[in-house]
Formats: structure tokens, sequence, C-alpha cells
């Protein structure tokens, strides 16, 4: 591809439909969750395609903008995203980098984003063609490594490609006698609610983000299931959720002792993929791993038989001056006040 794209906001009432054509969409670019996520830290949400001479979009892209007070400029975040179209040649996804670093350069704002994880490419290459638009590898976002199970195999398959210490438990826990209910967050949430603070307060682990604030999230282009498993008609398991048109990914999960000795995790995990199989879904995300911070999870994830799939990015474009040092300042004051 030669020539420049043309960046263009879009209504927040359109973004289901353009977004649903991006195979890589997962639920942080959808409407529902990124107007929620950005009202939470006192954000906007902008929604921006990047079209082509013809006129059609090549790729498109959810905007967090969070403005310093008093300066009128700040940090634009794009998490899973600009959104491309997997046939996307490195030449073209150039010409999409580049007219998001012209948006950078004319707004004044500091611009950061990491693609999906779906979105298949090469990570050393897009480092290069990042560079060559203008962007720069930052750590003042996260990493984004995890485990992609594709959906589209058949279950013989999946079974197959699953490591025999993971697959072993597995059948221990189908002849365990353990029943799967299914249903959206807004019945389940209550006593997923209290599997999953009994664990918390076991543990004592607290995310950044609870799984309280997805509770109320309804719409269109983000789906919220909960997943539970059930002994002598009791919970000992379970774990939700999201999708979106063509991709789900794992959230949170909770398993009581009595869950534990029945390997209710494994359980669970391979019955979520099913009902990712049985929706006509692409890709399973695991949600995630971290070898430092968690790799008993990190290697009972790797075991599934899925991808292991680095994000590219996150990358970073700023402008030199005052006011991009004023943000700098702003932001890092705010992460020590948080911390």
């Amino acid at each position: 591809m030669t020539g420049s794209l043309t960046l263009q906001t879009v209504a927040a009432e359109d973004w289901p439909r353009i977004s649903a054509e991006f195979r890589d969409l997962t639920y942080e670019q959808t409407l529902t969750y990124a107007q929620a996520a950005a009202r939470r830290i006192g954000a906007q949400a902008q929604f921006v395609t990047l079209s082509d001479q013809t006129g059609r979009p090549v790729a498109a892209a959810c905007l967090r903008l969070k403005l310093v007070p008093g300066l009128g400029r700040g940090i634009v975040w794009i998490p899973a995203g600009p959104l491309v179209h997997h046939e996307t040649t490195p030449q073209t996804l150039e010409a999409v980098f580049t007219a998001l670093r012209t948006y950078a350069e004319q707004s004044g704002h500091i611009l950061r984003f990491r693609l999906s994880a779906l979105s298949a490419r090469n990570v050393p290459s897009v480092d290069q063609v990042a560079a060559g638009a203008g962007f720069v590898p930052t750590d003042r976002a996260s990493h984004y490594r995890t485990v992609i199970v594709d959906c589209e195999q058949d279950e013989d398959t999946l079974m197959r490609a699953l490591h025999g210490k993971w697959r072993n438990p597995l059948r221990n826990a189908l002849k365990a006698g353990m029943e799967l209910e299914t249903g959206p967050i807004t019945n389940l949430f209550g006593r997923f609610s209290k599997l999953y603070e009994q664990v918390q307060a076991a543990k004592g682990f607290q995310p950044d983000i609870p799984p309280e604030f997805y509770y109320a999230l309804s719409g269109s282009d983000f789906e919220h299931d909960i997943l539970i498993a059930r002994k002598d008609n009791v919970d000992i398991g379970a774990m939700t959720i999201g999708y979106t048109r063509h991709n789900a990914t794992y959230l949170f999960g909770a398993t009581s002792d009595a869950g534990r000795r029945l390997n209710t995790g494994h359980f669970l995990m391979w019955q979520a993929v099913l009902y990712c199989q049985d929706r006509g879904l692409k890709w399973f995300d695991l949600g995630g791993i971290d070898q430092d911070t968690n790799p008993s999870v990190t290697r009972f994830k790797l075991r599934t038989g899925g991808v292991d799939t680095m994000a590219a990015g996150p990358f970073e474009a700023r402008q030199s001056g005052l006011g991009t040092g004023l943000i700098n300042l702003a932001e890092t004051l705010h992460r020590k006040l948080k911390s």
C-alpha cells in the first residue's frame, strides 16, 4: 500500500458494527467495556477509523484519553489495539502507526498502544514497523503475554494437544461426577462472588480491576458468562469469561478447597474451551501469564496446548516540549499517590 491513511472519529453507536469486522477484537476494544473502563479512571472513550484512499477502514481503535487538568493535553491509551485485519501488510501497518503518530503530534497528547495478542503479529517485525513510524517501546504501560487456544479445532485434537500432566488431572476431574452450570453474569454473579471472596481472603490478593467492575456491564458487543462446577449440589469452582463476536477471554476464577482436590480448575478450563467452541468462537485467550509473579498459573495455562503468545508493544509517541514534561510529571505523581 502507498499513500497516507485518513483518521476519522466515529460515533459511539457505530462502534460495535465497525469493530466487529476485525477478527482481533477483544473485550477491551468493545464499546461496552471501553466506556466503563474510561469512566472508571476519569477518562474519555473516543472511537476512530483509519481509512485508505477508497474510504475503506483498514484499522480502527478505541482511544482512552485522560487529560491533565488545566492543560488540555494528556495521555491516549489504546489497549489491545489498534484493530487490524489479519492480511494487513507491514507497509499498511506502518501507515496505520504513522497516522496515529500524526494524531498525537497534532493533538499534543502522549499516545501509547499495545496490539491485541490475537493480531498474530511477529513481535520483532512489529517493533521495526513501529520504530519506522516514530514510536518507541515504553515501560509505562504493561506488556501482555498469554496463552491462546484455537477453538476451531475438534475436541479430539484439543484433547491430544494437552500436556500429559494436564490431561491426566482433567480425565480424573471428568470422572469425579461434577456438574456444570452456565449462565450470564447478571444471573450468577452472587454465587461467583461468594467463591471468589473465599479464595481472595485465603490468598490475600487484590486485582487492579475487581470482578465487581464487570457485573454491571451490559451491551450487544460484549457477553459475559459464568461457568460453575458443582458437586453434591454445592458450588466448588467457578470462572468468568468475556467474549465478543469472534473471541473470548478468561477473566476470573475461583476454586474451593474441595474443588482443588477434584481438579476443578482443569474441569472448568476444559469446559470453557468447549463452551467457546459451541458458540462458534475462534480464539480463547486464557487471560495472561507471568512466570515471575505466578509461575504455577503460568505452568497450568501453558499445558493446555494453547499457543504461548506475546502481544506487540506497548509503544509510545511523544512530543518534546513543556507540555509533554508536565504530562509526565502529572502521571508520575498520580502513580506515587496511587501506590
